[in-house]
């Protein structure tokens, strides 16, 4: 099985999916926005084995594009719903709202993955709803403004946020262009523009909310 990662594109994706498990490590041990930063690399380099894979078609092995394809999905499942889904539930501390929209994210982003490996891009190769590659970027962008919002409502307002975007996930009266071609490297200079914003964030101020908003909780449900 491993020799199916002498492929090129299959290479990429393993290296995504190290990469992801880094960037969760980072934020399950409070480093939200380092985590998110290093998820952003993983985003990248999922447009990027595209992009190879299609580069190299001719050298493919069928069975090769096959497992390409599953292993590319099950990456996708990592940072584009399970690692938003935790990132809403710690920035959330566990509120009924948090697990309300990481549950509904996890779904929506489980059937939109299904449909899309069973039915793929249109004929005019667009995603039938929002691709759930969109969920980091957006995790990136919110973190990015949460400054501008007062701690005990960030939280709320990235609920929603992707309570919203779940619900654009399954929808069939969007279509979204696949990024390709010039849309490659243009992901890329925002991933790195993204991830260098964000590793300039104080990491101990996102401690600090997150440990004070944990011992409000507690506090109240003291009282």
């Amino acid at each position: 099985m491993i020799g199916y990662l002498r492929d090129y594109a299959n290479a990429i994706t393993a290296l995504a999916c190290l990469i992801a498990v880094i960037a969760l490590f980072l934020a399950l041990n409070g480093k939200i926005e380092l985590g998110v930063a290093a998820m952003l690399s993983t985003w990248s380099l999922d447009h990027w084995d595209g992009h190879v894979a299609r580069k190299t078609i001719h050298l493919r092995r069928p069975g090769v594009a096959n497992f390409g394809k599953s292993f590319d999905g099950f990456v996708d499942l990592i940072h584009g719903v399970v690692f938003p889904a935790a990132i809403i539930i710690l920035v959330g501390r566990g509120t009924t709202l948090s697990l309300l929209a990481s549950a509904l994210l996890t779904l929506a982003g489980a059937i939109r993955l299904s449909y899309f490996e069973n039915v793929g891009l249109t004929d005019n190769a667009r995603f039938t709803g929002i691709p759930v590659s969109y969920d980091t970027p957006l995790l990136a962008i919110l973190l990015l403004a949460r400054s501008q919002f007062p701690d005990d409502v960030f939280p709320t307002v990235m609920a929603i946020a992707f309570i919203v975007l779940a619900l654009l996930h399954i929808t069939t009266a969007i279509r979204v262009p696949a990024i390709r071609g010039i849309g490659v490297p243009i992901a890329t200079g925002f991933a790195i523009a993204g991830s260098v914003a964000l590793v300039m964030i104080p990491q101990s101020s996102s401690s600090d909310r997150i440990s004070d908003q944990y011992k409000s909780l507690r506090l109240g449900s003291e009282k």
